[in-house]
């Protein structure tokens, strides 16, 4: 009896050093990322409040044509269809 509760002691202390290493390394893994994350963001301000931002290049006059065609064609349009109704209530 002593015995089962010796390994079971042991089992318990295993596992709980296991999850104190494993919270280690993700603590430390959640910090090494928002510190980073902290960097860029300073970066993005220090950026924008020195108006050294590099802006992509402009779409082509072939890229803006293709995008207004594509514009056009997605607004609703009405169909060509007359829909009549018969005397008995059925569409012919």
């Amino acid at each position: 009896m002593y015995l089962e509760i010796a390994i079971i002691a042991l089992q318990t202390v295993v596992i709980c050093s296991l999850m104190i290493l494993l919270h280690r390394g993700i603590s430390r893994g959640i910090h090494t990322g928002l510190k980073q994350l902290d960097y860029q963001i300073a970066e993005a301000i220090n950026k924008i409040v020195t108006g050294s931002i590099d802006l992509p290049e402009p779409p082509n006059p072939f890229q803006q044509l293709i995008f207004e065609y594509f514009k056009n064609n997605m607004t609703p349009k009405a169909p060509n269809v007359e829909l009549v109704r018969g005397d008995d209530g059925k569409f012919t």
